[in-house]
């Protein structure tokens, strides 16, 4: 190691042509953390300097190194990189431009607005008051069930319109304090914080001290989460985190059980390199699941394109008769369509018989969105008019589990059912389906947001261009940065040049800094930015 610092302090500044980076941020806001990470085959060199503008960096890991933006103005970062065959390292030196609007803008901008729109909470849940909720848990001695949802996601709805009116998830659930936390207002930052809370919906049982219990990302039928809060209350005395301490102990304690258990609550919190640690060993298929599940996750973090393939092919091979099998042949079709190519006959047996399975709901899926994976995946390998004929069936079972939704206008259910019809060609009866829910939710960022983008993919520029606008001025959170961007490349694609880049603009000096680039937000900052660069490229 001596001879490669030596090598490293001779070596000159590497050339910004030749970045051994995989990204190199070129603006960021005050306080905002960014994140870098080195290029296929090299890593960093955690035993050398990694600068921050002057200060160290609050992560320095092999594949990742993590700065905050303390100060305005040009800020230097200076990095060390080496190959992993460790025959040289670099320092690689580069400046950021630290703006400080962000710090004004925080109270007044739309990321930090209360939520929009008039969405209320579900029947029995406390809407958006964790404090409050968590005082009457204490007070009343209950369990807390926390739900994190968006109001644009449609497994969210789904949980909204059809689990949590089912009598068995009523008569479970009269013992908890239920509380709804809208994931992109920022009431519910800190306890999405404290609980690492990365997909949607995401549901936890919690103790009055906010002890994680149990957890369940993504939908379940109203009979399925009834099961899942009979098994948290009985585990009430056994917090995960107690679980992974008796794990950590060894010997009889460590069962299979609980290290599935903490294992999962690591891979949904994303410490993905303890859950793989923990399932290391074991073989039942649960455990090979779930550890190939965490590798794919982490190479997409990682943005190890080969190692997520490579975990993917492994699913696919290994659990043939899942019912996660549609998802995984629709993920390898986009990612390698000649070799999806051999799954297809396999696929249509799968999306056939799961289909036709009365406890899918258990395993959080409706029947139309194993149909959208299989039409997904015939578009993925070419086979277009097949994926018509298939759109069309994606169409028909949203429209059947529409009829079934408590409310006047379907959510959840049309958001799959609008996308399917225009994808099948028929483009009057999606338009007509998406003016019926832009009338009804007129107010609210979702349904203009996806009109506008269906119709922007659909080369209806002029057209989606209104409701892009509309979605931007009722949106907030996150949800503002979407829409801000696609109303910004729609004016783009429209010619609106100068406009493009004054929205883009506007919208960077009222942006609130992500705290972590695990956030989505820090993604939705890049994409902004990288469309500002994109706009300053057609200027010039």
């Amino acid at each position: 190691m001596i001879s490669l610092l030596l090598a490293l302090a001779a070596a000159p500044a590497f050339a910004a042509d030749a970045s051994l980076l995989k990204n190199r941020p070129d603006s960021a806001l005050i306080d905002e953390v960014v994140e870098l990470q080195p290029v296929a085959g090299h890593h960093f060199n955690v035993e050398a300097p990694q600068k921050c503008g002057g200060e160290r960096a609050l992560e320095v890991v092999p594949r990742r190194v993590r700065c905050q933006m303390k100060r305005a103005g040009a800020v230097p970062v200076l990095v060390s990189v080496c190959d992993d065959a460790l025959t040289f390292c670099r320092q690689e030196r580069f400046d950021i431009d630290v703006r400080g609007a962000a710090r004004a803008a925080a109270k007044t901008s739309p990321m930090a607005a209360a939520p929009k729109g008039g969405h209320p909470a579900p029947a029995g849940f406390l809407d958006n008051v964790p404090a409050e909720a968590q005082a009457r848990a204490k007070k009343e001695g209950k369990l807390l069930l926390i739900d994190f949802y968006g109001i644009w996601c449609p497994p969210c709805n789904d949980l909204e319109e059809h689990a949590y009116p089912a009598p068995q998830f009523r008569a479970a659930s009269e013992n908890f304090v239920k509380i709804a936390l809208d994931a992109d207002a920022p009431v519910s930052f800190d306890w999405k914080s404290r609980f690492k809370v990365g997909g949607y919906p995401t549901l936890i049982v919690a103790d009055p001290e906010l002890r994680e219990i149990a957890r369940v990302v993504g939908y379940r039928s109203g009979p399925a989460l009834a099961k899942i809060l009979k098994e948290a209350s009985a585990n009430r005395s056994e917090p995960v985190e107690a679980a992974a301490r008796l794990v950590a102990k060894g010997g009889a304690d460590a069962t299979e059980a609980r290290r599935l258990r903490v294992a999962q609550w690591r891979a949904d919190r994303g410490e993905l390199e303890k859950a793989e640690a923990l399932l290391a060993g074991l073989t039942s298929a649960p455990a090979r699941k779930a550890r190939l599940a965490a590798r794919r996750e982490r190479a997409r973090l990682q943005d190890d394109a080969a190692a997520g393939l490579a975990a993917l092919k492994e699913l696919v091979k290994s659990f043939p008769d899942d019912v996660d099998y549609s998802d995984w042949a629709s993920a390898l079709a986009d990612a390698d369509a000649d070799a999806a190519k051999a799954l297809k006959d396999d696929l249509r047996r799968s999306v056939e018989r799961w289909t036709a399975e009365p406890s899918l709901g258990e395993a959080g899926y409706d029947p139309g969105d194993l149909l959208y994976n299989w039409a997904s995946f015939l578009d993925a390998i070419g086979s277009t008019e097949a994926a018509k004929a298939v759109w069309l069936r994606v169409a028909d079972a949203y429209a059947a589990q529409a009829a079934k939704s408590p409310l006047a206008v379907p959510r959840a259910a049309n958001f799959g059912r609008g996308e399917a019809l225009m994808k099948a060609g028929r483009t009057a009866e999606a338009k007509t389906l998406y003016e019926t829910l832009v009338k009804a939710y007129p107010q609210e960022f979702t349904f203009n947001y996806d009109y506008a983008t269906q119709l922007s993919d659909a080369g209806e520029i002029a057209a989606a261009y209104p409701y892009a606008v509309k979605a931007a001025e009722t949106g907030y959170g996150d949800n503002w940065l979407r829409a801000v961007r696609l109303k910004a490349s729609l004016e783009l694609k429209l010619g609106r040049i100068d406009q493009a880049a004054k929205t883009v603009d506007e919208a960077l000096a009222q942006a609130v800094p992500p705290k972590s680039s695990a956030v989505r937000t820090y993604r939705y900052l890049a994409a902004l930015r990288a469309l500002r660069r994109e706009i300053s490229a057609k200027k010039s």
